[in-house]
């Protein structure tokens, strides 16, 4: 394997970065860009302390490659998480804290859409992404079959001198 930013033959890897805007326990909203990449918004669930199937996985740098999953056929796997395995990109509109009673789409992985909005689920409206098989075809046609470095920035804050530790995946005092 290549460290992230390299690629056999010397040809740069495409590089994509996701701005965390928001989280709540709806979800965690970004804005996926990059090169020749239309604007993806991502929905990913809250930052709970990257617990496998709960959190979104922390800010940094990741290689993400082609993958053939059984239950989302032809994705994105997200590789080199620190303590978690088998997070991917692929459809789907919810990323909402399940013990906190909203529903969701993913545990842990990255689901794109052209917009953002709300969607009314059992009875009560939640924050979601808009368009995700859409937003999807076109992730997979920019990346083209080929590895690209995902770098996940936490949203912009400032804290205060003496201010509590900011969460590494999305920049909330804990």
């Amino acid at each position: 394997m290549h460290a992230p930013g390299a690629r056999a033959h010397d040809r740069p890897m495409q590089r994509a970065i996701l701005e965390r805007q928001h989280e709540s326990d709806q979800g965690t909203l970004g804005l996926l860009s990059g090169p020749g990449l239309p604007p993806l918004f991502i929905m990913e669930p809250p930052w709970r302390g990257n617990r496998r199937n709960r959190s979104c996985i922390p800010a940094g740098l990741y290689e993400v490659v082609p993958h053939l999953s059984p239950r989302h056929r032809r994705c994105l796997l997200v590789t080199q998480v620190p303590g978690r395995s088998h997070i991917l990109f692929h459809a789907g509109n919810l990323g909402g804290d399940m013990e906190r009673g909203w529903k969701t789409h993913t545990t842990g992985c990255l689901l794109p859409g052209l917009r953002r909005g709300r969607l009314t689920v059992g009875g009560r409206r939640q924050a979601a992404v808009l368009a995700s098989r859409t937003a999807f075809r076109h992730l997979m046609d920019w990346a083209d079959r080929r590895p690209f470095v995902l770098e996940i920035k936490p949203p912009l804050s400032v804290a205060p001198a003496g201010a509590r530790q900011t969460s590494p995946a999305t920049g909330r005092t804990e």
